[in-house]
């Protein structure tokens, strides 16, 4: 039963192929599908057509998708259009008319193994109190093969939005492009085209594409039957709808078939009184082709005597047939010499013409089983070489340097003989408005530099946003904008969308380098963000988190007041625990608790005396943070409990926390970027910005400290090098369309460890790549990738 439910789960949705004959829903009078009564229970017949899964089909008739796979066990390998599905019959369900009109209001779920109330509202986005309403009784264990109702007002299942522009596919397991293209009646080119990301020629299962609507019937649709119509078919049966009159013994002479074939097919059926309206398996093994007799067989030739001087091609023309035609017709003759009064087999126009038919036919058929699916993927990611032609790639800086105030900054006034009057200073300083963003270009030109020396032709055209939005509009106006490679900017996101609708529209990556707001991701397929918000992170937080230690307590420690973002981390964590124990039949050792200060024996009391526990504070809040760390700090010391402590990249900057208690807890941090003075890299960047610019750089984030804007160190330079020499390098390693190779891309960094993603198969990327910073107890300080 288990490896069953698996199998269905795997292949809810498999490759779609179209059937050699696209056949009508057969519906009676009021607007319902034909019935069949098989082993004594009654089923619906639903014909599948384009674009129809089985969450639909499940839907539409009232039933479970595990319902519908126990009633056709075949399903379980993949639908066709034109497939016959058995669809149950269930009183009180969808047995009539009225029953069926109420079903879009729910779907239906069968219970499996380990699924709880818990489970069920995560899976269809409702919560446990609107599961129970529907559901007298559900409580504690659930019972397997139970058939829940699912509202779906609030389900975050598939819908179907008649005003929205796409439709959003979740890709499942053994899907193809091809096949989900053929499901939606549409194009592999069309669905790679508003999702880039599949150019890299990865689909990846559990991912959603967008995919644009046709106008197409609702599925919903009833298709009027009757005698005209082509039957309904599958590999086995042909279906037959009873009409009014009609026996065993008129339905076996319509088809050819013995009664007793068809008596077998339907043991159901009483034989003298057919249900009117039912429908009759005829099994096409057992139909009899009708025996072609001799007057047949005689209308089908004509027989011609050879006369006088008469030619084959003669004859052939005589008849107004092909002389291959009439050689076929005889094959035991030899026609190049023929002799009078040979008798020759003639076929006549309309055997030719029948022949011909079959012929198309079987070409049909065996096309049909020849025909491979192929996705057109087009991007090589291995077949690139830059340095076969070396052509100059162009890169456009816009940043807002704010040239104006720091001339301003550089202008002192001095009283001389009564008069005032400006000068420059002596030494000259920078604005502060301007400090970040030109650290920012100082350290792109060490970047250059680099690449310059190892052959690669680069220009770079710095440009000046500041003050205002006018002044980005005036920039993209500038022709040579266009023949860019790569954009890096904007500083801000008030001059986003200017910029990416300008990526957008000429097909040119952009960096969206500092600010960490980007409310276009999802628009762009273009654009990279390099500072990820921490909403973005959680899924690989929680990852890291949950496989800390098996059979850890986890522990998240809120603030008192917690904020939104708070709830988010703490409901990742601990989905991904259930996900992770339930189906191995065990319960998640977690717990969720708001601190207080007042509260320091509840602290005490949720934490493990027996294991360790893996404790995460997601306060972004400085105060928050240290007073939790000192409470559990004071806890750890005065008792046996072990506590293993998971901080986040703000803590680094955090002024208040203690450093010898963040040791003493065996605190692990996560953040995207790290100095490690021991790496050569590091060392050689070092003494290079030395050399250039007669400054020290450094970290953005020294460890619990916080720079502030007059320091005596660039803040900044190494982000600048960082972006400017990861995305060229892109560009050399795969060419222009370096962003569908990404995933393969791995280049030394100064700070950063670089791994974009795209957000969503239509959407731009983010960076996701982590360092892992461990302050262990003998005050050793170790730091590791997390890729």
């Amino acid at each position: 039963m288990i490896r069953k439910s698996i199998i269905s789960c795997l292949i809810l949705v498999a490759c779609f192929h179209m059937s050699p004959h696209m056949l009508a829903q057969a519906v009676g009078n009021e607007g319902v599908a034909d019935k069949v009564i098989v082993d004594g229970k009654t089923y619906y017949l639903h014909i599948v057509k384009k674009g129809e899964g089985f969450y639909g089909i499940a839907k539409r008739y009232g039933v479970s998708q595990k319902e519908i796979h126990e009633a056709n066990p075949g399903s379980i390998f993949g639908l066709n259009p034109g497939d016959i599905l058995h669809i149950p019959v269930i009183g009180g369900r969808n047995s009539n008319t009225e029953e069926i009109k109420e079903l879009g209001e729910f779907i239906y779920h069968t219970i499996e193994k380990g699924q709880t109330l818990y489970f069920l509202s995560k899976k269809y986005n409702v919560s446990i109190d609107e599961i129970k309403k529907y559901n007298v009784g559900a409580e504690g264990n659930l019972l397997i093969g139970t058939i829940f109702k699912i509202p779906v007002s609030n389900s975050k299942a598939e819908k179907d939005d008649p005003g929205a522009t796409y439709v959003y596919h979740v890709v499942k397991p053994k899907e193809t492009l091809y096949a989900i293209s053929i499901n939606y009646n549409t194009k592999v080119d069309t669905i790679i085209k508003y999702n880039q990301a599949l150019q890299n020629g990865i689909l990846a299962v559990g991912s959603s594409i967008r995919i644009p609507k046709v106008e197409s019937a609702l599925l919903t649709e009833a298709t009027k039957y009757d005698a005209g119509q082509t039957p309904m078919e599958d590999k086995q049966y042909v279906y037959h709808k009873i009409k009014k009159g009609e026996t065993i013994y008129s339905v076996s002479k319509k088809y050819n078939v013995s009664q007793q074939d068809l008596a077998r097919s339907n043991p159901e059926l009483n034989p003298d009184g057919l249900p009117l309206g039912y429908v009759v398996r005829i099994p096409k093994a057992k139909v009899r082709k009708p025996q072609l007799n001799s007057n047949n067989q005689k209308d089908d030739f004509k027989v011609h005597s050879v006369r006088r001087r008469e030619t084959i091609y003669s004859i052939s023309r005589k008849y107004g047939v092909q002389i291959a035609d009439i050689e076929q017709a005889n094959p035991t003759l030899i026609l190049t010499n023929i002799r009078k009064g040979m008798k020759i087999k003639i076929p006549t126009l309309d055997y030719l013409a029948r022949k011909r038919e079959e012929n198309k036919m079987e070409e049909l058929v065996v096309e049909e089983k020849i025909t491979e699916d192929f996705d057109t993927i087009s991007v090589d990611c291995a077949g690139y070489n830059y340095y076969k032609n070396k052509e100059v790639l162009k890169v456009a800086l816009l940043l807002p340097f704010d040239i104006e105030a720091t001339r301003k900054a550089n202008i002192i006034t001095k009283i001389e003989e009564d008069e005032e009057i400006e000068i420059e200073r002596e030494d000259p300083v920078l604005s502060p408005r301007s400090r970040t963003f030109v650290e920012f270009y100082e350290g792109a030109l060490l970047a250059v530099d680099s690449l310059k020396k190892q052959g690669v032709n680069l220009q770079l055209y710095a440009f000046d946003t500041a003050p205002d939005t006018s002044k980005v509009r005036q920039i993209l106006a500038r022709p040579e904008l266009r023949a860019m490679d790569l954009i890096i900017g904007p500083a801000y996101t008030s001059n986003l969308k200017l910029v990416s609708d300008f990526s957008l529209k000429h097909k040119i990556k952009m960096v969206y380098p500092l600010s960490s707001i980007n409310p276009l991701l999802n628009e762009n397929p273009y654009l990279f963000q390099v500072n990820t918000p921490d909403s973005l992170l959680y899924d690989k937080y929680s990852d890291y988190i949950v496989n800390q230690r098996e059979n850890a307590r986890i522990v998240v420690l809120k603030s008192a007041l917690p904020s939104a973002d708070e709830n988010k981390l703490a409901a990742w964590i601990k989905n991904k625990l259930y996900l992770k124990y339930l189906p191995r039949g065990m319960q998640p050792d977690f717990i969720e608790i708001a601190f207080s200060e007042q509260d320091v024996q509840g602290v005490e009391a949720m934490l493990s005396h027996d294991k360790v526990n893996v404790v995460v504070i997601p306060s972004p809040d400085e105060a928050d943070v240290s007073k939790i760390i000192t409470t559990l700090h004071g806890v750890s010391q005065s008792t046996d409990v072990q506590v293993k402590l998971i901080g986040f990249g703000s803590w680094l900057r955090f002024q208040t926390i203690d450093a010898e208690e963040i040791h003493d807890l065996d605190t692990q941090i996560l953040t995207p970027y790290v100095l490690d003075h021991q790496n050569g890299m590091v060392q050689d960047f070092t003494l290079k910005y030395r050399t250039w610019y007669h400054t020290e750089p450094f970290a953005v984030s020294p460890y619990f400290i916080r720079s502030g804007r007059n320091v005596n160190y660039s803040r900044y330079g190494i982000w600048g090098f960082d972006v400017m020499y990861y995305f060229m390098g892109a560009q050399v390693r795969y060419g222009h369309q370096f962003e569908h190779c990404i995933s393969n891309y791995s280049a030394e960094q100064v700070q950063f460890n670089f791994n974009f993603k795209r957000h969503v198969n239509w959407g731009g990327f983010y960076n996701d790549g982590l360092y892992v910073i461990g302050f262990g107890p003998s005050l050793d300080i170790y730091r590791k990738p997390l890729r």
